[in-house]
């Protein structure tokens, strides 16, 4: 993943001068979008990992060959 570097920031400000949000090139949005749906990713990946080892162990689990052959009986 590329670093996400301001080169020049641009605030909104209120009344008041407090820093109430900031102005972004479109390309900044899209990636920093795309690092939070790949971080949302590993946290569900890490969430349901342990459950899939433990499933795997007590062979819970179908091949890739039996679902699709299973699949394929099912279409017919």
């Amino acid at each position: 993943m590329k670093a996400l570097v301001a080169k020049a920031e641009q605030f909104l400000t209120d009344a008041k001068g407090k820093r109430t949000g900031v102005v972004l090139k479109l390309e900044t949005y899209e990636r920093l979008r795309e690092a939070e749906e790949e971080l949302a990713d590993i946290h569900a990946y890490d969430a349901l990992r342990d459950q899939a080892h433990s499933e795997i162990a007590a062979g819970q689990f179908v091949s890739l060959t039996a679902y699709r052959a299973d699949r394929k009986r099912k279409s017919k």
